[in-house]
């Protein structure tokens, strides 16, 4: 759906995901993907698209469905981007090691970055990369520099 006027004109290539438009156009890469500390307004706006259901939990199913509508991958084998992203967020989901029941299978705010790290890492082919835990406060219990709380004061910086 495009804009025409004052009229919503839908165009081939266009595709509706509830109230949200996308027009495709040419996607950003992946490198592209907001992993690093700086870009937490892109991180936020990603994770808020990702999140599909509106429970602030990520499923490996909204993450595939989200990052492959919204980037490019390049001649990357569709299999081995998804092989990728899933061992990222096997990586990811539960990084801190305090959850349990349900979230600890699902990626939070907090362990998103974390994710997005690993997940371009991989497909840049650099196997075993850990984010450096000294930067990172997954407990929310350090307010010092290095580390942004969200809303419900959870780290995803």
């Amino acid at each position: 759906l495009c804009h025409f006027g004052s009229s919503l004109v839908q165009e081939k290539g266009s595709k509706v995901k509830g109230s949200k438009l996308h027009h495709f156009m040419a996607k950003p890469s992946y490198s592209e993907i907001p992993y690093q500390r700086d870009r937490l307004p892109d991180r936020k706006a990603l994770f808020d698209y990702c999140d599909t259901h509106s429970n602030h939990y990520l499923s490996m199913a909204e993450v595939d469905n989200a990052l492959f509508e919204k980037y490019s991958f390049g001649a990357k084998p569709v299999d081995n981007v998804k092989k990728c992203m899933l061992h990222a967020f096997d990586e990811a989901k539960n990084y801190s090691g305090d959850q349990t029941g349900a979230a600890a299978d699902f990626v939070e705010h907090r362990e998103f970055r974390i994710f997005l790290e690993i997940f371009v890492k991989k497909l840049d082919g650099v196997n075993g990369h850990k984010p450096d835990k000294t930067l990172e406060d997954l407990k929310g219990t350090k307010k010092g520099k290095g580390t942004t709380t969200c809303c419900g004061g959870c780290v995803i910086a």
